[in-house]
């Protein structure tokens, strides 16, 4: 991956694929023409200067991909709660276990700084229409955003089976189309939709404001512990999160704000689980026999069966850190999240509660040291009584295989009877 320090000075960023290193013309494209690698934003980190405040898009703009402080469209996420926990850490034996609670956000879920660093750079491109895939939390955090802004539409697909976890009101400028597939599925149709309307495809993991922002939550944590972490936790599905995280702390050890890179762990649920066997079996790369057809688990924000291409890269993060990709169980993600209520009065979503029961594994297996600094980033809480959007068109999995426009038939109203009591909150 390309080391920050080639920056072209004075450019404040500028655009290069993570995989080849070719630097790239100014504009929209996600991935790399020649190699089909990852686009970042390499910040001229020479000029950084960091501002105090509440406001993360305007503290760490510097850090961020867009070209004036103007475009920088805050949607009040940020900011939110890094605590020792304390009876916690004594009861896993972590005497320096530190909590990041991402609950705190607007929509209860880190993804709301995808949406806030996203739909700047949008605005800064000129897009007036995007489409984009979800299991529900960029969703729920683009979908306020487009509300909150005026000028900008999107068309969110959805698998069908995760409409519960769609958390936004009706609104004109947001169209919702549900599929009768997976996340995978979704997906693909998305493109499709975006292809044959001309609108831009939002990108998922390969959209670098997505990124950017949410190594956002990392920044602000190293900013506010006392010491360093030497181990990083996260939940993963794509792992996007926690390659903003490594990108993050590339920068601030380059800027003297870190001494060391932390070892980055990404945590997944047994039952979905595909980076971590490929990971355990030594694997470079996803193969059949790890995908997961039918993803199921408790941790519904990180059930991503095919992570093909997003793999190679949290694989690099972690072992070049030293870190690992693990998998932990139902009745230990159960038993971590009741134990952070029991003991911080924090209560968090499964897939929260992944991470911190994977820094309990490594703690039982002795693979962590009792006295390390470690950090948690709890990436979410429970969304309980949300709305969920009545207003929605149902596609089969092929959908769209003919001509289509954006503004087409509306969405079709459907009885909204199945919203449960408890929905996932989280990311990555």
């Amino acid at each position: 991956m390309r080391d920050s320090s080639s920056i072209r000075r004075g450019s404040g960023f500028s655009l290069a694929c993570v995989v080849c290193g070719r630097w790239k013309d100014d504009g929209p494209a996600n991935r790399c023409g020649e190699c089909g690698g990852a686009v970042d934003a390499i910040h001229d980190l020479g000029s950084v200067s960091l501002e105090k405040g509440h406001n993360p898009l305007q503290t760490y703009f510097d850090l961020l991909p867009l070209r004036s402080r103007d475009s920088a469209a805050w949607l009040g996420e940020g900011d939110t709660p890094c605590f020792p926990a304390e009876e916690f850490g004594r009861r896993v034996g972590l005497s320096r276990l530190v909590l990041k609670d991402e609950s705190a956000n607007p929509t209860l879920s880190t993804k709301d700084r995808i949406a806030s660093v996203g739909l700047s750079r949008l605005a800064e491109l000129g897009v007036k229409r995007f489409v984009m895939a979800s299991t529900g939390n960029s969703s729920t955090s683009y979908a306020r955003g487009v509300q909150l802004l005026d000028g900008v539409e999107m068309a969110l697909f959805c698998g069908r089976r995760f409409r519960h976890r769609l958390n936004y009101p009706d609104h004109d400028a947001v169209s919702t189309y549900l599929v009768e597939g997976d996340f995978v599925s979704a997906g693909a149709a998305a493109r499709r939709f975006a292809d044959r309307t001309g609108a831009f495809f939002e990108g998922g993991f390969f959209n670098l404001a997505r990124r950017e922002g949410l190594k956002l939550a990392y920044l602000e944590a190293f900013d506010q512990m006392d010491a360093p972490p030497e181990y990083v936790f996260q939940a993963v599905s794509s792992g996007m999160g926690l390659l903003g995280a490594y990108k993050g702390a590339l920068e601030y050890r380059f800027l003297g704000r870190l001494s060391a890179l932390p070892r980055f762990v990404a945590v997944q649920q047994e039952s979905c689980a595909p980076m971590a066997h490929a990971y355990h079996e030594g694997a470079s790369a996803i193969s059949e026999r790890h995908v997961v057809r039918e993803p199921h688990g408790i941790a519904e924000a990180i059930l991503r069966g095919d992570p093909t291409r997003t793999y190679p890269y949290i694989r690099y993060v972690c072992d070049t850190t030293g870190g690992r990709i693990l998998a932990v169980d139902e009745s230990e993600i159960r038993e971590a999240r009741d134990l952070l209520e029991e003991t911080e009065g924090v209560s968090v979503c499964y897939a929260s509660a992944t991470a911190l029961a994977g820094t309990v594994r490594m703690r039982r297996e002795g693979t962590l040291p009792p006295d390390a600094p470690v950090l948690v980033n709890l990436t979410g809480g429970v969304r309980t009584g949300w709305p969920t959007p009545s207003r929605h068109r149902v596609v089969d999995a092929a959908w769209p295989e003919g001509p289509v426009g954006w503004d087409g038939e509306p969405p079709a109203a459907e009885d909204a009877r199945t919203t449960p009591e408890e929905d996932d909150a989280c990311a990555r």
